[in-house]
C-alpha cells in the first residue's frame, strides 16, 4: 500500500526554459491528468510521488523549477543535493533546445557526484500539429555529449511519462 513509509527518498529536480512542460509533466506523472491551464511556476514548486520499484518503496521528491532567467540563481541552489536532474526542452521550440547547454552547465557546476541526469524532449503530441524543430537524433546526440539519459515524451497524452521516471528511480536507487 502507498501508505507504507518509503524505503528510500530521492530528490529529483526539473529544469528547462519556461513553457517546455515541466509542471505539466509532473502533474501527469503524479495525477495522470493534463491541465490545459497551468500558470508559470514562480520560484519553485514541489510534489512527492511514491512508486514501487523492483520491490522497493521509493518516494520521489519532484522539484519543479521556474524557467525564467530571473529565477536561475534560486534554481541552482536546488541542484546541490539532488539525486537526479531532468533537463527538459520542447521539441517544437528550437530556442528551448539551444538553452539546454546553459542548463547543463549550471547542473554540472552544482550537482553532487553520482547524481543522474536525464534529457527529456517534451511535446511529442505537438509534432503532429506543428513543425517539429528539434530532430530526435539531435536530442540523442546532445544527451550523449552530457552523459545524460534521453527520452522523448508528451505530458499532454501521457506518452513516455512513466518510463523515464521509473528509469530515474532505478538509476538513483542503485
Amino acid at each position: 500500500p502507498a501508505s507504507c513509509s518509503p524505503d528510500h527518498i530521492f530528490k529529483v529536480v526539473f529544469v528547462g526554459n519556461s513553457g517546455v512542460g515541466k509542471s505539466s509533466f509532473i502533474h501527469r506523472f503524479c495525477y495522470n491528468r493534463f491541465l490545459t491551464e497551468l500558470n508559470a511556476t514562480v520560484g519553485i514548486d514541489y510534489q512527492v510521488k511514491s512508486l514501487m520499484v523492483d520491490n522497493t518503496q521509493v518516494a520521489l521528491q519532484l522539484w519543479d523549477t521556474a524557467g525564467q532567467e530571473r529565477f536561475r540563481s534560486i534554481t541552482k541552489q536546488y541542484f546541490r543535493k539532488a539525486d537526479g536532474i531532468l533537463v527538459m526542452y520542447d521539441i517544437t521550440a528550437e530556442c528551448s533546445f539551444t538553452a539546454v547547454r546553459n542548463w547543463m552547465s549550471s547542473v554540472q557546476e552544482s550537482i553532487k557526484d553520482g547524481a543522474v541526469v536525464f534529457l527529456l524532449g517534451n511535446k511529442m503530441d505537438a509534432a503532429q500539429r506543428q513543425t517539429r524543430n528539434v530532430p530526435k537524433m539531435e536530442g540523442e546526440r546532445l544527451a550523449k555529449e552530457y552523459k545524460a539519459v534521453f527520452y522523448e515524451c508528451s505530458a499532454m497524452t501521457g506518452y513516455n511519462i512513466m518510463e523515464p521516471m521509473l528509469h530515474m528511480a532505478r538509476s538513483v536507487n542503485r
